[in-house]
């Protein structure tokens, strides 16, 4: 347990400058977006008339964009550490506060295509690996094959012909109920399915040539137990290596998603900042999507001495 411990202590410690150097990432990107200061010194004004040179001035003292990038960097971390990361340029509106707003429903289309994405990956992955050479495996691998290289956005229209126009069996577009969450699920979840299954499928067609699974079998044991009972766990490393991969893709995946089903939720937040150079926002939502996957990643490390024996073994060594 000690040294179980000090590797999680390690990860942890780890965590931090990463985290840091993702503040500073995503505030040097938003600040790269262009000074605003004059857009906002003609706020108010007729189209025709332009602000002058003094009031630009005096717009950019005011919101500290004359300082050093260093000092308006640590501005901005200081308030953020407090849950202040400033006021959107377009509505003047908090943007913690709208990506409070906008993040449940991410999160809700997330979390449904993470489930579509193990119900169907693991099975998939079975097939594939217990019925090697036979023309079922052939089937899945152009499943796994079509998932993985058809675009998201053409995925996406497809679906919405074929159920929404053809079959009316779900909403084109919208939030209205679990019907409309179909369509962008199943859209947001192909790619990462067909990862998932491909890599599963791999690790255990190794994992079931161990040693360990002879002797299972020896013991009389079905091959479906043995699969979920015995080769699952260790099948299942690899795929924790790639899990931040994933989620990170389902984060850019959201953005289209959630414009082609008109969706609310951070994919359209970061659509309309960078349409209308909002940095704040930006700097926010980049901010936010960078620290759950460097989160996501950290919980994964911290999973691996629960799951390999091996890695705990190394921490005590």
């Amino acid at each position: 347990m000690r040294g179980t411990g000090r590797y999680a202590v390690s990860r942890l410690l780890l965590a931090v400058p990463t985290l840091f150097g993702l503040s500073f990432l995503s505030f040097v990107l938003g600040s790269a977006s262009g000074d605003p200061s004059s857009k906002l010194a003609s706020a108010g004004l007729p189209p025709e008339i332009l602000p002058t040179p003094e009031q630009i001035d005096a717009v950019r003292h005011r919101l500290g964009f004359d300082k050093p990038l260093l000092v308006q960097y640590w501005r901005w971390l200081t308030k953020a550490l407090h849950g202040d990361l400033g006021r959107s340029l377009l509505t003047h509106r908090g943007v913690t506060d709208a990506i409070r707003d906008a993040l449940p429903s991410t999160i809700e289309l997330a979390l449904s295509s993470v489930l579509i994405m193990v119900v169907l990956a693991v099975p998939l992955a079975l097939i594939g690996a217990r019925t090697r050479g036979r023309w079922l495996p052939q089937i899945v691998r152009l499943v796994e094959l079509s998932g993985a290289s058809i675009p998201g956005f053409f995925l996406a229209y497809l679906l919405i012909y074929v159920f929404a126009v053809k079959l009316h069996l779900v909403p084109v577009v919208g939030q209205s109920g679990w019907k409309s969450m179909v369509l962008p699920a199943f859209t947001l979840a192909a790619l990462p399915t067909a990862l998932v299954a491909r890599l599963l499928q791999s690790s255990l067609v190794e994992v079931m040539r161990e040693d360990y699974v002879r002797t299972a079998r020896g013991k009389g044991l079905a091959d479906l137990r043995i699969y979920l009972g015995h080769a699952m766990r260790n099948a299942a490393l690899p795929v924790l290596t790639v899990l931040g991969s994933i989620l990170a893709s389902l984060i850019e995946g959201a953005v289209v998603v959630e414009l082609i089903f008109g969706r609310s939720g951070i994919g359209n937040l970061t659509l309309e900042s960078a349409g209308s150079s909002d940095y704040p926002m930006m700097q926010g939502v980049v901010l936010l999507a960078g620290v759950v996957v460097v989160l996501f990643n950290l919980a994964v490390d911290l999973l691996y001495p629960i799951i390999d024996v091996r890695v705990r073994l190394g921490a005590r060594s």
